[in-house]
């Protein structure tokens, strides 16, 4: 059972804090990284520290962005009242230093667009608070900032809204829910920002996706209402290559880094997976979508390292599960920016790098981990790591009721798993390669680690489930990709001896067979594809493909054409129609 959003506050505020008062020197000492000076707040002359002269411009600058009308804060910080009202409280979250919400640790690799409150504002909220919150003089008063209202980078050049809002209930479950934006384009568009209004303060999270096929839009026609649910991304939607395109309450537009723009293909459909969480009365929801366009094509194209581990099994009462998983770099690297993930029994977060000298590099130290603010960070400078380094992840994990952001009162076995009721192990690396002419081997690297780990994660999955057919046509597909055909076609046989039904096994088994160059029976199987789903137009154009490698150039343009009717625009089943229909031209002229 997860733990009521109300009481998430409070919660999480017993949990302890970093800072604490000592003696009666009157000075704070905060929990600091080894080798970091220790830093001290000196208290001032009791009531000198005022609202207006003191608090004020803390607050101005570091709260009001978001605690302000239309933004994602739930209450505005920007008069007296606002905030004196709240000055325990407000005291409070800046000591354990849940807010500004910032989670990477000090004195290690430096981030851009750090929050993060130093000693001395933190002491002088905590001194104004307790000697009562005044307010001071009123010629003290700053203004307020001029913030940028609406969309933070000014007027986008595009701007597509959900189509239809989606209702919200009042009260029970996280929702987590895909939804489909359609993107008017008719040519592709260089992207180097994008920003998301979420249209509520119901709106946990969100991921944004691009998906050029139509394959999103079969899924949500299948499900009632605007989107479909489920936390899993479609196959066909994914982030643009090497780049973090999520958001949270608090954050900024999403920025490419220069030269580094990302391509939105024309005509397709934004797929923005939300996180919402029921507030107590019926909300509609529908967010919009802001793009920035360049007409500068990017100059390089980044990559992303994802490291994962599948063998969780925390126990009930643990306070100190760790985990540990790294990859070995093929070549010098740049890494740009970092994302680490878990949900809500995570403690302690590191990404590291082990150097081929065995020195090791700390990447990033999420000392508290809170699921509730968990976001990508973009470095400084780029961190340079040499090929042969070793760059991985190491999770604690705390299932005791100390944890008191953990779901289960009392706390039980939890194992990996994708619900926010189990856990995960996740560490995303944003790079690119040092030496530009390395770049393509860095990439087949990645991609041949991305399939391995495939077949990693659905080996757990059948563990797990021997009867997960899904995770064994996944196994064919991965090895099919890696060069396995043979072993893939043997295991798609004995699941379809087994399941005569499955659709994707029959699909997976026709491509695995013409990868073979085993026409006739490949296209025996996108037929039974096609029998079972008769709009699968990926079975009807590699159907098509079959019927042209045997001769059968009729059957092989109308199979062209009507993958052409079901997905418009396919320029893959575009060109393989005019080849038919020359082949056929040239068949008719002998």
């Amino acid at each position: 059972m997860r733990p009521k959003r109300s009481g998430r506050f409070r919660a999480l505020l017993a949990g302890g804090l970093a800072l604490a008062l000592v003696g009666a020197a009157g000075w704070f000492l905060f929990a600091r990284p080894k080798n970091v000076a220790p830093q001290y707040y000196v208290t001032r002359p009791r009531g000198s520290v005022t609202f207006n002269k003191n608090i004020a411009p803390i607050v101005f600058e570091n709260c009001g962005g978001c605690h302000r009308p239309g933004e994602a804060g739930p209450f505005n910080l920007l008069t007296y009242v606002d905030v004196s009202k709240r000055a325990k409280q407000i005291a409070e979250v800046t000591k354990s230093r849940l807010m500004p919400p910032w989670l990477p640790e000090d004195g290690h690799e430096e981030f851009l667009d750090k929050r993060r409150l130093s000693v001395e504002q933190i002491g002088l909220i905590n001194q104004w608070a307790a000697e009562g919150a005044p307010e001071g003089n009123a010629a003290d008063l700053p203004p307020l900032p001029k913030w940028t209202e609406g969309w933070q980078l000014g007027p986008p050049d595009l701007v597509v809204t959900m189509p239809e809002s989606y209702s919200l209930p009042a009260d029970g479950v996280d929702v987590y829910r895909n939804f489909i934006i359609p993107v008017p384009t008719t040519e592709k568009r260089f992207v180097w920002a994008v920003e998301l209004r979420p249209s509520s303060k119901a709106v946990h999270h969100a991921f944004i996706r691009i998906d050029p096929t139509r394959e999103s839009r079969r899924l949500d026609e299948k499900d009632p209402g605007p989107g479909f649910g489920g936390m899993t991304k479609p196959p066909t939607a994914d982030t643009p290559a090497g780049h973090f395109l999520g958001w949270q309450p608090g954050r900024g537009p999403a920025r490419a880094p220069d030269g580094l723009a990302w391509t939105l293909p024309a005509g397709a459909d934004v797929v923005l997976l939300m996180h919402m969480q029921p507030r107590g009365k019926r909300e509609m929801i529908r967010p919009s979508i802001g793009f920035y366009f360049t007409e500068t094509p990017p100059t390089n194209t980044p990559t992303k390292i994802s490291i994962f581990t599948y063998d969780i099994d925390i126990p009930a009462g643990a306070t100190n599960y760790t985990i540990e998983q790294t990859f070995s770099l093929p070549v010098d690297v740049d890494l740009l920016s970092i994302l680490p993930h878990c949900h809500y029994l995570g403690r302690r977060l590191e990404g590291f790098a082990m150097m081929p000298d065995q020195s090791r590099k700390t990447l990033l130290v999420i000392p508290d981990w809170d699921f509730n603010w968990q976001s990508d960070y973009r470095y400084e400078k780029p961190v340079y790591l040499p090929k042969g380094t070793q760059v991985g992840l190491r999770f604690s994990y705390d299932n005791s009721t100390n944890n008191v952001r953990n779901p289960n009162q009392p706390p039980t076995r939890v194992k990996y798993g994708l619900q926010t009721t189990n856990e995960m192990g996740e560490l995303h690396l944003q790079i690119l390669a040092h030496h530009p002419e390395e770049q393509p081997q860095l990439e087949e690297a990645l991609n041949q680690y991305a399939l391995k780990d495939i077949v990693t994660l659905n080996q757990h999955r059948l563990r797990e489930n021997r009867n997960d057919t899904e995770a064994l046509v996944e196994i064919a597909k991965a090895k099919l990709m890696l060069g396995d055909a043979a072993n893939a076609v043997r295991l798609l046989q004995r699941l379809l001896a087994g399941q005569p039904g499955n659709t994707e096994a029959h699909y997976t088994l026709g491509i695995a067979l013409m990868d073979r160059s085993n026409y006739r029976e490949a296209e025996a199987q996108f037929l039974e594809t096609l029998t079972l789903d008769p709009e699968n137009y990926r079975a009807r154009n590699n159907a098509g493909i079959c019927s042209l490698r045997l001769g059968k150039l009729d059957d092989a343009a109308a199979h062209f054409q009507e993958a052409l009717r079901l997905h418009p625009g396919d320029t893959i089943a575009e060109a393989n129609l005019r080849l038919a229909v020359q082949a056929r031209r040239g068949q008719s002229g002998k």
